[in-house]
């Protein structure tokens, strides 16, 4: 009697198939979170926000997460001020950056899907002062600087 090993069966290509198309849904509808716990390097900011941060930035914190065609990152860092406000001026080119009001850093204070992250208590924009913002809308980069404790926000989503 001739014995048939399990890649030589009818069963192999099936189960292959089947196991590709579980990874390609889960690759395309499931939820990824990227949440380094405490400061993290500047390759590290790097490779999760797409970012070329300045050689100055410290206590760099950063988080994203995608779930089908909705994503957000986010990013903070501190920085002299006018690393900050020269960084913001770069990430978000042509636009003036304007003062900003504490309702408006109060809304943008936290990611649209408020369950997604352990803690985001890091991007502590809503206790800022002083600030000035640019940029914002679907798929742009939104910049802030807290001008008071040079402090570097940036967040994107869609």
């Amino acid at each position: 009697m001739r014995q048939t090993n399990f890649i030589d069966s009818k069963w192999f290509a099936p189960v292959v198939a089947l196991c590709v198309i579980i990874v390609l849904v889960w690759w395309m509808f499931g939820l990824r979170v990227t949440q380094p716990r405490g400061p993290i390097s500047v390759l590290r900011a790097e490779w999760i926000t797409g970012l070329t941060l300045p050689s100055e930035a410290k206590n760099i914190r950063a988080a994203a997460y995608n779930q089908w065609v909705q994503y957000e990152v986010f990013l903070r860092f501190e920085a002299p001020l006018e690393v900050c406000m020269a960084y913001a001026a770069s990430v978000v080119p042509n636009v003036e950056l304007q003062p900003i009001d504490e309702y408006d850093l109060a809304s943008n204070a936290r990611p649209a899907r408020k369950d997604v992250f352990d803690d985001f208590s890091w991007f502590d924009l809503g206790k800022a002062s002083n600030v000035v913002c640019a940029g914002g809308g679907s798929s742009q980069p939104r910049v802030w600087v807290d001008k008071t404790r040079c402090v570097f926000y940036y967040s994107i989503g869609d």
